[in-house]
Formats: C-alpha cells, structure tokens, sequence
C-alpha cells in the first residue's frame, strides 16, 4: 500500500512540477513556508510583496533563487504585467485588526481591490487561485466551534475587507467559471511568526519580570501550524474537488491567552513573572476563535498534525537561534 504522505507528494508533483506559480504577499510568514515547499516542485516561482509587511530575509533564505517583484498588490498594471502564470497563491494582505479600525478605507483598497486585482490576473492567465481568507469574516458568532456556512458578521474592518474579497471569488467562480479555492485561516503560528506568540516572547525579551495581556486573557484562539497550513494550501491548489469551494483550516482546539502566556512561562522557566491584563481588548476583537474543518478533512483529506502545546518549546528555541544569527 502506498503511504500518505507519498501519495500527496506524487499528487502535487505531477500537478506543480515546472508551474508558474505567483505567490503574492510571499515574503511574509506564511509566504516564506509556501514558497520553500513550493520550491520543491518548480523553479518557476515569482514573489510580488511590496514589504510593507513582509521581511526581505524572508526571500534571501530560501533554498533557491526566486523571481522577487517588488510591487503593490494595489497596482493592476504592474501585477498584469507580469509573466503569466498556472496558479496563483493570493496571500497579500493588511493584517492587522487595530490597523483595519483606525485606517478602513486602506484597509479595504489592499485587502478588497487587491483581491480583484489578483482575481484579474488569474482570470487573464487562466491561472488557479487560492484565496487566503480568516477566521475574522465570522465576528463573535455564538456557534463554535464554528462551519463554513455559519452567518458571517465581521467585527472588523479588517474581516470586512477579506469577507468583501471572498464575495468577489465567488462571483468571478459564478460568472466566469474562475478555478479559485477560498480558505480560512484560524491563528496560524510557527517559526517567523508574528502574532500574540511573537509578541509575547518580544515583551519577555525586553521586560521579563511582567508580561503584560491586552484584554482579559479569556479570549481564546484556535492555532494551527504552519506546516500544516502549507499542506492545506497545496491541496487547495491541486484537488480538483476544492474548485469554489471554502474551507475553514484550524487545528480544532482552543486555547485561552492566558493560559498561553502561562505556557511560555512555564517553558522558559520565568516562574516569577507577573501576568498583568489591561481588560480592555483592541477594536475589533474576537472572543473565540475555534473553527471546524471537518469539510478540509473530509473533501481535501486534510490532516492537522501538530498542537502548540508540542511545539512550543521547539519554536521558542528557534527563535532564539535566529535571533542570535541576526544580531551577529
């Protein structure tokens, strides 16, 4: 019987190999994990990130030159210009909640038009796209944990905008018989992560005797590994079965911020450090985020491996190390 795993890398070989694939927003986290794996099946990989939010070191570390274009996901000629492409990974985004709620009409021009700017791209190449969606689209729904066909009402802006950018997936998939894929991310973590992890560890490195919660720490947040997010994506790209369709991608579990922070407590053996909650969370805040994938399971034979409670240690340790490089 042939293994899993396997089958899956044979699947995405015969499907990637020598594609051209763009990979918008690519110098980010999730960026940089897509496209080292992605490397794997072609050379013919181009990254468009403007680094307003992506880092550079994220392009220059991985295993293999890439075609890197520097641009605006806002700029349409620019991203039409580019050579054509067979899929299209349309990760570029603003991200950041308390950003959506001060700056909305930025907000929506890179996450709304952006998203029609790479959706006319796909459509002039004929190119697959997968659509990276969030977990933000449902607001502080009362049903977790939470499916695909749950009421979306976004708390943000920045849900808003990506919710905006799904409707109009939706509508090129109904007008156009656009070959796209929407998936929803939960809180993805990992090495070269940002997020409430990274921003712990940053708080602990410059002050270790507090660590300080925005909110109550009662909040709770569904986190799924990066490498099981890639997996995801590729099977979103690939399976013939995905085609306009949506998927929630999440571990399946929650965990509440405070006991995270008492985690890495506990990890790094700061045994008397203070946790302090300011109990006034940002504009735009979720309480719960725990979604279900049982769809990704069941359609795309998707399967989270790794829970944060096992990694933790592991990526705390990583981040020493690269840290350590960079300042040397």
């Amino acid at each position: 019987m042939v293994n899993k795993g396997i089958g899956f890398a044979v699947r995405f070989m015969e499907q990637l190999q020598n594609k051209r694939i763009l990979v918008t927003g690519g110098a980010g986290f999730v960026g940089y994990h897509l496209c080292k794996k992605l490397l794997d099946f072609t050379p013919n990989l181009t990254i468009y990130d403007d680094l307003s939010g992506g880092k550079p070191e994220n392009i220059k570390d991985l295993p293999r030159n890439v075609n890197f274009v520097k641009g605006d996901i806002r700029d349409s000629k620019r991203l039409d210009g580019l050579e054509k492409q067979d899929f299209i990974f349309h990760l570029a985004a603003q991200v950041i909640v308390p950003y959506s709620m001060e700056h909305p009409k930025e907000d929506f021009e890179i996450n709304a038009l952006g998203t029609l700017n790479a959706l006319e791209k796909a459509r002039k190449d004929k190119a697959k796209l997968v659509y990276t969606s969030s977990a933000a689209v449902y607001g502080n729904t009362e049903k977790v944990p939470t499916p695909e066909n749950q009421e979306l009402a976004p708390a943000s802006f920045y849900g808003l905008s990506k919710l905006v950018g799904e409707q109009y997936c939706n509508k090129y998939h109904a007008e156009y018989g656009q070959d796209l894929t929407i998936v929803r991310f939960a809180n993805v973590y990992g090495a070269r992560c940002h997020g409430v992890i990274d921003d712990f560890l940053d708080k602990l490195s410059k002050k270790s005797k507090e660590l300080e919660i925005i909110g109550t720490g009662q909040q709770a947040r569904d986190f799924v590994h990066i490498s099981d997010i890639v997996d995801a994506l590729l099977l979103s790209a690939t399976k013939s079965n995905a085609v306009g369709k949506t998927y929630n991608l999440s571990y399946g579990k929650a965990m509440k911020i405070i006991d995270l922070a008492k985690t890495i407590l506990r990890i790094l053996e700061l045994n008397n450090t203070k946790i302090v909650t300011t109990n006034v969370p940002w504009k735009g805040d979720i309480r719960t985020i725990l979604l279900d994938s049982n769809k990704a399971k069941r359609e795309l034979h998707w399967n989270p491996k790794i829970r944060i409670e096992d990694h933790l240690r592991k990526l705390i340790i990583e981040r020493r190390i690269r840290i350590g490089q960079t300042s040397n």
